[in-house]
């Protein structure tokens, strides 16, 4: 864990910091409530990288403090200053972290159906060409290999958790370590099915959690929709391995031929109807069951239709 001490003579000569926190979940909507936030005139959000990770150890973090403040540079004064990495959910390590640098920072939480969400995870990654399992239930079942695999984690394009499908949805835990290290009234809690249904009322009450004008209208459309390729595998090969297959052939136009491919499999996708199987769906259910209700009582909200 790293002391706060190791950051108190910067902490003490920046003027624009982060006081709040997006936390998660991954695939949770997070990324269109980034937007939303970032409309406001009173909030600052952090915007290149969206996620610099610098409070867990993501093999892609942002490990440099400095450069982590810079991203702030720009807030001029803003109520609110955050970021978004949506990794600090589930990473053993971000909730007291972030406490021991910021303690008086505000915490926002997204949980969604961790079933529809594990599902919508597997097809992001995909689409992104990080997975290779050709499908959602192959790719379940690699979970229990994958997680302590120490040469699988040096080997792999994403961070660890995303290839943890199943596992990253237990949230109960994860949203535990937050209540542990901040005070209740620091940690606001919306779930996905608010912001999908009441978008502007969801982001205007966390316009009020974060201490600015509740009264402003966010601009809402969909942002970070989904898409699946035709074949993950293929996906992944053009992703990860054709740009050096093409460079050892000099071709110079290699990187538009990678990126026609993988737009070629993206349509081809459309055309093919990707569904969570039912049998899928109801087992996962009851592998959830007792963390969803669990979860219900930590955080006071009724989850039975993620249930049904």
């Amino acid at each position: 864990m790293n002391p706060n001490c190791q950051y108190n003579e910067r902490l003490k000569q920046v003027n624009n910091q982060p006081n709040f926190f997006i936390v998660g979940a991954a695939k949770a909507g997070t990324t269109s409530l980034w937007i939303y936030l970032q409309q406001h005139p009173d909030i600052y959000m952090s915007q290149r990288p969206k996620e610099p990770a610098f409070f867990c150890y993501r093999f892609d973090r942002m490990q440099d403090f400095d450069t982590y403040l810079s991203l702030f540079a720009d807030a001029n004064g803003a109520k609110a200053v955050g970021e978004a990495t949506t990794s600090y959910l589930a990473s053993p390590e971000s909730a007291a972290w972030i406490r021991e640098v910021y303690p008086e920072a505000k915490i926002i939480i997204v949980l969604r159906n961790p079933v529809e969400r594990a599902y919508s995870l597997y097809n992001w990654m995909s689409r992104e060409g990080k997975e290779w399992i050709a499908t959602f239930e192959k790719a379940l079942s690699a979970e229990k290999d994958r997680i302590g695999d120490e040469d699988f984690k040096a080997n792999i394009p994403a961070w660890h958790t995303n290839y943890l499908y199943f596992y990253s949805g237990l949230y109960f835990a994860q949203v535990e370590r937050y209540l542990e290290n901040f005070p209740r009234d620091q940690v606001h809690i919306i779930l996905f099915e608010d912001l999908k249904t009441n978008p502007v009322v969801a982001t205007q009450q966390v316009y009020e959690f974060l201490g600015v004008d509740s009264s402003f209208i966010p601009e809402i459309e969909v942002h970070n929709k989904g898409q699946t390729p035709f074949s993950v595998p293929a996906q992944y090969f053009i992703k990860q391995k054709l740009n050096k297959y093409l460079c050892k052939l000099r071709i110079p136009s290699r990187l538009r031929l990678q990126r026609s491919a993988l737009d070629i499999n993206l349509f081809f996708g459309k055309l093919v109807e990707h569904r969570l199987n039912e049998a899928t769906r109801r087992n996962l259910q009851e592998m959830y069951r007792e963390d969803i209700q669990k979860t219900a009582r930590l955080i006071g909200r009724d989850l039975g239709a993620w249930l049904k």
